[in-house]
């Protein structure tokens, strides 16, 4: 199992193509993903507006942005439980 955190922004489409890459890695990697809308807290939001979408890992690391693929991958085999 891999416990992340994923930040985003309704209505980005950055955002959405992440989210959509996460569902489709779900299942084989048993993704726990916590959800959190920026725009929930005013400090989350002036922390990570550039950056959204945000994945925070148990490792404390961070993927932003336009997340590649292989990146995702990488760190999802290094924060496996």
């Amino acid at each position: 199992m891999v416990r992340l955190t994923y930040y985003f922004k309704e209505g980005c489409c950055i955002c959405d193509t992440t989210e959509e890459m996460l569902n489709g890695l779900r299942e084989k990697h048993a993704l726990d993903i916590r959800k959190i809308s920026i725009e929930s807290d005013d400090e989350l939001y002036e922390l990570y507006r550039f950056d959204i979408p945000v994945l925070e890992f148990r490792d404390g690391s961070t993927l932003h942005g336009r997340i590649k693929k292989k990146d995702l991958l990488r760190k999802l085999e290094e924060n496996k439980e």
